[in-house]
This record gives C-alpha cells, structure tokens and sequence, in this order.
C-alpha cells in the first residue's frame, strides 16, 4: 500500500487470535494501513512468523503470548503494548472458539470452557485496554451472522456471540462520552479453519453452507471500522439480508431450519 493510504499511520493495533484465519489476516490489513500492530494468540510459533513477514515489509510489530480467557495474560500483553508503542488505540477481539453439538447433547463443560475464550476473552480485553485507549479508539468486536438468530447444532457457539453482541451494545452507550467507539462485525460463512479447531459434542454434520469468502475480505472491513469506526459492520449483501429476513419472518425461519436439523 502507499504511503498516502497509510490511513492508521500513528495508531496501535491490538489483535487477538492473530495466528491465523480472520485474525491474521486483520493483522496484516491494519499494518498495510500503517498501524503499530501487536499480535495476540496462545500459538507463538504462527505469530513470530507473520512477525518476521510484516515486519519485512516495513511494519512496526510485537507478538504477545496471549491467552484470553486469562485475565492476568490479557493485562500482560497491553502492559507490553503500551511499553513497545506508548498507548493502544484499535482493539480487535477477534480470538474465538467454535463449538458444535444440539442442546439436548452438548457438554455443559464444552460450552463453559468456550463462554471462557468467546465472551469473558473479549470481556478481559475491554477492561483492560480501556484505561490506556486514547480517545478517538476503536473497539471492533467479531460476532458473527448467527448471533442473531441462532441455527440448529450450534447453538451453544451461537450463544456465545449473542452474548458477545449483548455488551458491545452496552459498551457502546457506557464509553460513548469517552469518544471511544464499538464496533460488531458480522461475518457469515468465512474460509478458514475455524471448523476444524471447533470442540463437537458428536461427529456433527452441519448441512449445506453457503462457500464463504476469504479472510482477508472480513479483514478488509474490519480494517475499515478501525479507520472511520460505525456501529455495525455486514460483510456481504447476503449476510445482511440473512439477518433482515430472519429477524422480519422468524417463524418462516423455524419452518427452513427444520430441514437442517433433521440431517
């Protein structure tokens, strides 16, 4: 990218779930853009390796071993962040856990443990970045399409980012006066290997999906929110209609769904 459209030039980046997927590719939009970008994930060998890669092409990076749901790890990488580049301004809690079961079926410690990385993970962030982000930051939340009406076999996972949207939207209003914005992404169907890392219940088959798009399209949007902010973020028109449909004709929804869940 030229230097002219280094729009997050001067900013600091804090990216969760960085080593691969959405994450990474988020990581790599932000520091085109000319963002300082810290790298946060549990796998340091993936980090250190886009480390060296952004770092090649001119990029100001650190990479933190960081584990979400730990809230003492969280303090750990902003307190490193904010060492390295003196203040945080973006944060990206990306970092996520799929989980596939029916309710009648799924573990209740699957579903605890996947809470813990989903929705306390983003929790320890925003606690602790807010005492050390400038104003005018921007906290980007990555929910997903299906926090808004959940779909059969996943309901636990759909719950997570339910609960995920539920304090952004609380966050919103409460830091509003701070001139910090919060942002909730949604993707649809993405191409990565999210399914593959998700914990089962059972050897699942979730049904007919739509192909998806590459990471680094959802990372092009987010990476849009981190420069001009906005409430909610849709990454395609079919994800947004997804949404209006279901919300508008919800029993039409039930009706479609059962098809799925009988697979």
């Amino acid at each position: 990218m030229d230097k002219d459209e280094q729009t997050l030039k001067d900013k600091v980046a804090v990216v969760t779930g960085a080593s691969s997927g959405i994450g990474e590719a988020t990581a790599r939009a932000l520091s085109e853009r000319g963002a300082s970008v810290v790298l946060a994930a549990r796998n340091t060998e993936k980090l250190e390796a886009l480390e060296r890669e952004l770092s090649a092409a001119g990029g100001r990076v650190v990479t933190v071993e960081t584990d979400v749901s730990d809230a003492a790890s969280v303090e750990a990488m902003i307190e490193k962040a904010t060492t390295a580049f003196g203040g945080v301004d973006v944060l990206v809690n990306n970092a996520g856990l799929g989980l596939s079961g029916r309710v009648a079926e799924v573990r209740a410690e699957d579903l605890r443990y996947v809470f813990e990385v989903n929705v306390i993970g983003a929790l320890n962030c925003i606690q602790a970045v807010l005492p050390q982000m400038r104003s005018g930051g921007r906290i980007i939340n990555v929910s997903s399409v299906i926090a808004k009406r959940s779909i059969p076999k996943v309901g636990g996972y759909c719950a997570t980012k339910s609960a995920l949207d539920a304090i952004s939207d609380a966050l919103r209003v409460e830091i509003a006066e701070k001139g910090i914005t919060v942002t909730s992404v949604y993707p649809g169907t993405t191409r990565t290997a999210f399914r593959d890392n998700s914990r089962r219940t059972k050897d699942e088959k979730r049904g007919w999906r739509p192909k998806g798009v590459t990471p680094d399209v959802v990372a092009g949007k987010i990476a849009r929110a981190a420069e001009k902010g906005g409430r909610n973020v849709y990454i395609t028109i079919p994800d947004h209609a997804y949404i209006a449909a279901v919300t508008m004709l919800p029993s039409l929804a039930d009706r479609i769904l059962r098809r799925w869940a009988r697979d």
